[in-house]
C-alpha cells in the first residue's frame, strides 16, 4: 500500500511539473505574440492583442494555481492544436496554393515608386505580369491593377486574355496601385518594345485620386502588416487560408451594402464608396486638377505614338458599382444615398472624360456597356464579397471589347 501512494505521488509531482511547464509556456508564448501583434495597427488589432494578453496571464495564473491534473489536460490540449496546425499547414501546402506570398510583393522603383517583385512565379524581370520579358510586342497593356489582373490568374488577366483570343503578343505593364503619372513614365518605355499599339487602362473609380496623391514608394509588407501579421497572412498556408476563408465571409463583412442582382449580388462596403466618390468629384480643386494632368497626360502619349506610327488607345473601366447602377436588373431606389452620389460623380466624370479625349482626337473604348451587358445576361463578373476588381469572366469582357474590330471612327463607346 505504502508503494502504491509513493507511486501515485510521483505521478501526480510529475504530471504538475510537466502541466506547469507546459501551462508557462503557452503562456509565454501568448503574451509574446499579443506584443508583436500590437505593434501596429488599428483598434481592431490592439483590441485582438489584449484578448491574447488575456490568454496568456490566464495560462501563466493555471500554472501557479490548478490542480496538476488539469494542468496536464491543458497541456495536453495546446500540444493536440499545435499538432494538428502543422498537420493542416503540411497538407495545405501540398495541396493547395497556399501560402499567398512568400516574399513582399513590391519592390522601390526611382520613377514608379515600385514595381512588383521580379522573384514572384509569375513576374518578369522588369517587374511586370508576364512570363517573360520580350524584345518586341505587338500591343503593350498599361494600367493598375485591373489590368495586372486582381483577383485571378496570371493567364485571366485582360492582356493574356487578348493575346489568347487575338494571336498577338501582348505585354501586360499594368500594376495594382498605379496611376496616370505612371502611365505617362510607361508610354515612354512602351515605345521601346516597337509595339503595333499601346492601351491605357484609365480606371475611373481612383486615377484622379492617385494623381492628386502623387507617385509614393510603397512596400506592401511595411504598409499593409507589421512582419508578425504578414507572416500569419501570407507566409503559412493555414494563416492564408483562414484569412481568405474570413474575407470571403459575412462575418469578416465591414459595414455596407447589399446590391441584389438574380444572377451576381455582391456587397459594398461603405468605406469604399466613400473613397471612390471622393476620388471622383469634380467639384473639388485637386480632382480637377487631376483631371487636367490627366488629358495632358494622354494627349502626350498619343502624340508620341503617332509619331512613330503606334495606335494608342484609352480603354475606360467603370467601377463595380456604377456597372450595378446602370444593371436593368438592380432596383437603384434601393441603393443608399452614398451609392447613388457615387453613380452620379462618375456619370459626369465618363462624359467629362469622353469629350475631352473625342475634343483630343484620342481613341477610346468605354467597358461599362459590355459590362452591364455581360451581368444582365447572367454572367457572374464580379465577387458576392467586397471586392470591386471582377472575376476571370470580367477580364474577358475587358479583352472581348479591345480585340473587337473598329471602324475609321476615332471613338468607340460599346
Amino acid at each position: 500500500m505504502t508503494g502504491f501512494i509513493f507511486e501515485a505521488s510521483e505521478r501526480e509531482l510529475t504530471s504538475g511539473f510537466v502541466g506547469t511547464i507546459g501551462c508557462w509556456a503557452a503562456g509565454i508564448l501568448a503574451a509574446t505574440a499579443a506584443v508583436a501583434f500590437t505593434l501596429s495597427g488599428g483598434m481592431t488589432i490592439k483590441l485582438i492583442g489584449l484578448l491574447l494578453l488575456l490568454v496568456a496571464g490566464t495560462f501563466c495564473g493555471l500554472a501557479r494555481t490548478a490542480p496538476a491534473i488539469w494542468k496536464l489536460r491543458l497541456t495536453a490540449a495546446c500540444l493536440s492544436l499545435g499538432l494538428m496546425l502543422l498537420l493542416a499547414e503540411v497538407v495545405l501546402r501540398c495541396v493547395t496554393n497556399f501560402p499567398v506570398n512568400t516574399t513582399s510583393n513590391m519592390i522601390p522603383h526611382p520613377e514608379l515608386g515600385y514595381v512588383l517583385d521580379p522573384q514572384l512565379n509569375d513576374i518578369d524581370a522588369n517587374g511586370f505580369r508576364n512570363a517573360a520579358v520580350l524584345p518586341q510586342v505587338d500591343v503593350v497593356a498599361i494600367g493598375d491593377s485591373h489590368t495586372q489582373g486582381f483577383n485571378a490568374a496570371t493567364a485571366e488577366a485582360w492582356p493574356q486574355r487578348l493575346a489568347e483570343q487575338s494571336g498577338q503578343s501582348v505585354y501586360n505593364m499594368g500594376v495594382g496601385g498605379y496611376g496616370p503619372l505612371q502611365y505617362g513614365v510607361l508610354v515612354d518605355q512602351a515605345l521601346q518594345l516597337q509595339p503595333k499599339q499601346i492601351i491605357v487602362g484609365l480606371y475611373l473609380g481612383n486615377d484622379l485620386g492617385d494623381v492628386s496623391r502623387g507617385i509614393q514608394e510603397r512596400h506592401s509588407e511595411r504598409e499593409i502588416e507589421n512582419s508578425f501579421r504578414h507572416a500569419i497572412k501570407y507566409r503559412s498556408a493555414t494563416g492564408s487560408a483562414l484569412h481568405q476563408a474570413l474575407r470571403h465571409s459575412k462575418l469578416g463583412r465591414p459595414i455596407g451594402f447589399e446590391i441584389s442582382h438574380p444572377t451576381n449580388p455582391t456587397f459594398v462596403a461603405d468605406q469604399r464608396v466613400q473613397f471612390l466618390s471622393s476620388d471622383m468629384d469634380l467639384t473639388d480643386p485637386p480632382i480637377r486638377s487631376a483631371l487636367q494632368t490627366t488629358l495632358q497626360m494622354l494627349a502626350s502619349a498619343n502624340e508620341k505614338c503617332s509619331a512613330r506610327g503606334v495606335t494608342f488607345t484609352v480603354l475606360l473601366i467603370p467601377t463595380r458599382e456604377s456597372v450595378f447602377s446602370h444593371s436593368q436588373q438592380t432596383i437603384r431606389a434601393a441603393f443608399p444615398d452614398g451609392l447613388l452620389r457615387l453613380a452620379q460623380r462618375e456619370s459626369e466624370l465618363r462624359d467629362r472624360m469622353q469629350s475631352a479625349l473625342t475634343e483630343l482626337g484620342i481613341a477610346f473604348r468605354d467597358v461599362l456597356p459590355s459590362l452591364v451587358s455581360a451581368i444582365d445576361s447572367g454572367i457572374v463578373v464580379y465577387s458576392a464579397y467586397d471586392e470591386g476588381h471582377p472575376l476571370a469572366a470580367g477580364y474577358r469582357v475587358y479583352a472581348s471589347l479591345v480585340d473587337r474590330p473598329s471602324n475609321a471612327a476615332i471613338h468607340a463607346t460599346n
